[in-house]
């Protein structure tokens, strides 16, 4: 896949301040070429189809081929329920655009923006080696989570394409942003409006549940990953100003392998036999919209809510809506003016 790269008015500048991150001070560094972008950005997610005639392979991929017939039908059913192309295909593209854009105003030169995905064309191993073979000299990769033992997956994968790559391509993760105040504040909003959009009367007894998705292994292994997930929700739910609120955990497989619970399904349950007449579901994981998330929270946990005789609504994902782009890209600029890259 060739990046995203749009060409910017030079006269244009940022038409707000950035946030204050370390290194800001430094000026960006020349490209090798007149005209020649020296350094990127890999927009990293785990996989997507461009057509339903993809999804089997993305299960293969997933399941390393051990993937039954009826588990495909199952995933390509799932895909076809939403009657809507993949959101995270659709929506990473715009993203990657909107960034691009965002980025040649910030640092006042082309800045491409490579798609790369764990599970699908175009894989991550691809877009390094075509951003080797576009003479990208850095390659920022920036995985859209604010969780970041995720990234440390992604920037494995790029770090093998990258060894031996010619000419040499170093890289470094766009990381540890998730407690920025303007992140929070963006998250908070979406919390806020989806509350207020609960009938009044409702309102008293409304429970707020944030959502991850959860990891196999006891909690014992994830004791940073929790501690991670327990302080971002206690910010976005102190800026939104809900006293009210649960954690839980999405979309582990079933017993006998062990996983990180609560789930939220008990935790509905549990709210709904607490006297709650509403809940409202905050997912945290996932910044983008996809399938998995559609499936477990949009639908089953939806069902449940309302067989329990709850009013149900999610906050929405952050997408490519302004708000997170202009932050993100705010954030990814002062990284790429820094230059600071470590493989």
């Amino acid at each position: 896949m060739r990046p995203i790269m749009i060409e910017m008015d030079r006269g244009r500048g940022a038409d707000s301040p950035l946030p204050e991150v370390a290194g800001a001070g430094a000026a960006a560094p020349a490209a090798t070429d007149a005209g020649q972008p020296a350094q990127a950005v890999l927009l990293a997610a785990y996989g997507a189809c461009r057509s339903i005639d993809d999804v089997p392979q993305l299960y293969e991929h997933i399941m390393r081929g051990r993937c039954s017939p009826h588990a495909l039908a199952q995933g390509v059913s799932r895909y076809r329920q939403t009657a809507a192309c993949d959101p995270l295909f659709a929506v990473t593209a715009r993203q990657a655009e909107a960034i691009s854009q965002r980025l040649g105003q910030l640092c006042s030169a082309p800045v491409p923006v490579y798609i790369g995905y764990k599970h699908s064309p175009s894989f991550i191993s691809d877009a390094v080696r075509q951003a080797a073979a576009d003479r990208i000299s850095r390659l920022a990769v920036l995985h859209l989570s604010p969780f970041g033992g995720g990234t440390g997956m992604y920037m494995h994968e790029a770090a093998r394409a990258a060894d031996g790559a010619e000419p040499p391509i170093r890289l470094t993760a766009v990381a540890n942003w998730q407690e920025h105040p303007a992140f929070i504040g963006l998250l908070a909003r979406r919390l806020r409006d989806a509350y207020r959009w609960l009938p009044a009367a409702s309102l008293p007894s409304a429970r707020v549940i944030f959502t991850v998705h959860s990891k196999p292994g006891l909690p014992s292994a994830h004791t940073a990953f929790i501690a991670q997930y327990c302080r971002l929700a206690r910010l976005i739910a102190k800026e939104a100003e809900i006293g009210r609120w649960d954690i839980a955990y999405r979309s582990g497989l079933p017993a006998p392998q062990r996983w990180l619970g609560p789930d939220v399904k008990d935790v509905i349950r549990q709210a709904a036999a607490h006297g709650c007449q509403a809940v409202v579901l905050c997912e945290l994981t996932s910044l983008t919209d996809n399938v998995e998330v559609y499936h477990d929270l949009g639908e089953d946990a939806k069902r449940l809510a309302e067989a329990c005789g709850m009013q149900f609504v999610r906050t929405e994902p952050v997408n490519d809506a302004w708000d997170f782009i202009k932050f993100i890209s705010d954030i990814v600029s002062r990284h790429l003016l820094a230059g600071q890259y470590s493989v």
